[in-house]
C-alpha cells in the first residue's frame, strides 16, 4: 500500500513538473503577411445620410496595431440604377477613410455593389439590402443569477421585444449603447439572430449590464440591423476564435473567418436596414 501511494505520488510529481515544462515561449515561422492584404470595413446602413467606408493593409500576426491606411483608392458603391462615389477628406485628417454623403437615405431593398480600384487592381463585393423588424421596445430586469442570490452583483438584462418579418431567412445584428457610448465593441459583446430560431413574436434578453456600470435615469439605446448569412457566420465564427479562444474546449476548430471581397482582400461589405428603440433605465 505505501508502494502505491509513493508511486501515485511519483506520477503526479512527475505530471506536475511536464506542465511546468510546457510554459515555454514560441514563436511560430508563420509567412508574412504585413501588407499583403487589403482590409475592408464597409457597413453601409440607413441610419444616416453620412456614411463611410475603411481600408487598411493587414499587420503581420505579431503586431497588435492596425495596418496602414490606404489612401488614394477610387471607392464606388451601385445599385441598378444609381452609383455613390466614396472619396477620402481634402485635408487628409482621416487617411483610409472614405465618404459619401448621399447614399444612407436613399437605400431601397435591393443588391448593391462594392468597387474599390487600387495599384492596378479591382476589389468588389455584393450585398443585399433587405429591412429589418421594427422594434417595439427595449425592457430591463434583474438577471436570473442576481435575483436568486447566487452573486452579489447587481446584474440586468436588456430584452428586446419585435414582431418577426412573415417571410424567412433574415439575420439581425444587435448593438447596445449607454448615453450614447457603445458598449458592444467586441464581436462576442454583439447578438446576431437567425429568424429560424425565433417565432413570430420575440421577447429575448440581448445582453447582460452590471449595475456598477449604469445610473437610475441613464439612457439604454438599442439598436438592430439586418445582416447576410454570411455576416452572420462572420460573427459567429469570429466569436469562437477570440472571445472563446482561451478556452481549448470551447467552440468548433480553427477556420477561416469568412469574407465576401474578391482578389484575396479580407473584411465584408454590408448593406443593412436599421431598427433602434431606447429605455430609461430604473433599478
Amino acid at each position: 500500500m505505501i508502494v502505491r501511494i509513493f508511486s501515485g505520488l511519483t506520477v503526479a510529481a512527475f505530471f506536475a513538473l511536464s506542465l511546468l515544462s510546457c510554459e515555454k515561449e514560441v514563436t511560430l515561422d508563420l509567412p508574412g503577411s504585413e501588407g499583403a492584404y487589403l482590409i475592408v470595413e464597409a457597413n453601409i446602413d440607413d441610419a444616416s445620410a453620412l456614411q463611410w467606408i475603411k481600408l487598411s493593409l493587414s499587420s503581420s500576426y505579431y503586431d497588435v496595431t492596425e495596418g496602414a491606411a490606404v489612401s488614394g483608392a477610387f471607392v464606388t458603391v451601385f445599385s441598378d440604377d444609381k452609383s455613390w462615389t466614396f472619396a477620402e477628406r481634402l485635408d487628409d485628417s482621416l487617411p483610409g477613410l472614405y465618404f459619401s454623403s448621399d447614399i444612407g437615405r436613399a437605400l431601397e431593398p435591393g443588391k448593391y455593389m462594392l468597387f474599390i480600384e487600387h495599384e492596378g487592381k479591382t476589389y468588389t463585393a455584393a450585398s443585399e439590402y433587405k429591412k429589418v423588424p421594427a422594434v417595439d421596445s427595449v425592457t430591463t430586469r434583474l438577471n436570473f443569477f442576481s435575483a436568486s442570490g447566487f452573486t452579489s452583483e447587481d446584474l440586468f438584462d436588456v430584452l428586446v421585444h419585435f414582431t418577426n418579418l412573415p417571410d424567412r431567412g433574415n439575420h439581425y445584428l444587435i448593438d447596445l449603447s449607454i448615453n450614447r457610448k457603445l458598449r458592444t465593441q467586441r464581436p462576442g459583446q454583439k447578438t446576431v439572430l437567425s429568424d429560424e430560431d425565433l417565432g413570430d413574436y420575440v421577447s429575448r434578453s440581448v445582453g447582460t449590464i452590471n449595475g456598477k456600470d449604469i445610473n437610475e435615469g441613464d439612457t439604454i439605446r438599442l439598436e438592430m440591423r439586418s445582416i447576410s448569412r454570411g455576416k452572420y457566420d462572420f460573427y459567429q465564427i469570429f466569436f469562437f476564435q477570440t472571445d472563446l479562444s482561451g478556452n481549448p474546449f470551447a467552440g468548433a476548430p480553427p477556420a477561416n473567418i469568412p469574407t465576401n471581397m474578391s482578389e484575396g482582400a479580407k473584411g465584408f461589405f454590408q448593406v443593412s436596414s436599421v431598427s433602434s428603440e431606447k429605455v430609461i433605465f430604473r433599478k
